[in-house]
């Protein structure tokens, strides 16, 4: 299997890198054969943990234009390597990034050479929201790439009144393409939230947890909330 995994979104601070995270656990639990890289020219967060070992590539030059060389130094790591992908990518250099893909066709050539191509991108409630809908709808119009959403209600929920982003105009228009939702509800911040951000703080994974001397009460939460998530991812057909 050849599949390339993409994180991008051009609004900052909306949790991209935090679902990558959680998309690299996933691949690492399963086992798989899996490439990893962070391009992230301004918060090279994703590969800051020493257990997934991505590799850190910088695919723009100071003044955040593409750098061609780096890019296709990346793009020849991804197709020579005949099985799983991640990539993070940065919200500074989304539009030259989308740009950069478009013109040379990039996502084109890896699926002609077999790749599955898959961006993954986070929406958001709250203030965020028109921003990552307007990101995740240039994103299918610029690409033929497959996608999955990452709802993330952190913020404030994305749907609301009994409404599922299966009925919003997005889906629909794209619904060959989308791939599925993995929804993320809002949990509580001073239990679930500061687990999870002692856990990031120290560049750890979920897999922490399963150390005997982990406390038994975050142990619980967390155990479930990997569960809930790569129990979605499974059922999308990552």
């Amino acid at each position: 299997m050849k599949q390339s995994n993409w994180t991008i979104m051009g609004k900052g601070g909306v949790g991209k890198s935090f679902c990558t995270w959680l998309l690299a656990q996933y691949f690492i639990e399963l086992k798989r054969n899996t490439y990893f890289a962070d391009t992230d020219p301004t918060n090279a967060t994703f590969s800051a943990f020493p257990e997934i070992n991505a590799k850190h590539i910088n695919i723009t030059d100071e003044e955040l234009n593409i750098d061609q060389s780096s890019f296709d130094k990346l793009v020849n790591d991804i197709a020579r390597h005949d099985a799983y992908s991640v990539i993070d990518t940065g919200s500074p250099s989304f539009l030259p990034m989308m740009n950069y893909l478009s013109q040379n066709g990039t996502f084109d050539a890896l699926i002609e050479a077999g790749h599955q191509v898959i961006v993954h991108a986070p929406l958001v409630g709250g203030p965020a929201k028109r921003d990552t809908t307007q990101g995740i709808y240039g994103i299918l119009e610029s690409t033929k790439a497959q996608m999955v959403i990452w709802q993330n209600d952190y913020f404030g929920p994305v749907m609301q009144d009994g409404h599922d982003f299966t009925d919003t105009e997005l889906y629909k228009k794209f619904a060959d393409r989308i791939l599925g939702v993995v929804h993320l509800p809002k949990k509580e911040e001073t239990t679930f939230g500061r687990s999870i951000h002692n856990l990031i703080e120290k560049h750890q994974l979920l897999s922490a947890c399963d150390a005997e001397d982990f406390p038994f009460a975050e142990k619980s939460r967390l155990d479930r909330f990997r569960q809930e998530v790569f129990g979605k991812l499974a059922v999308i057909g990552i």
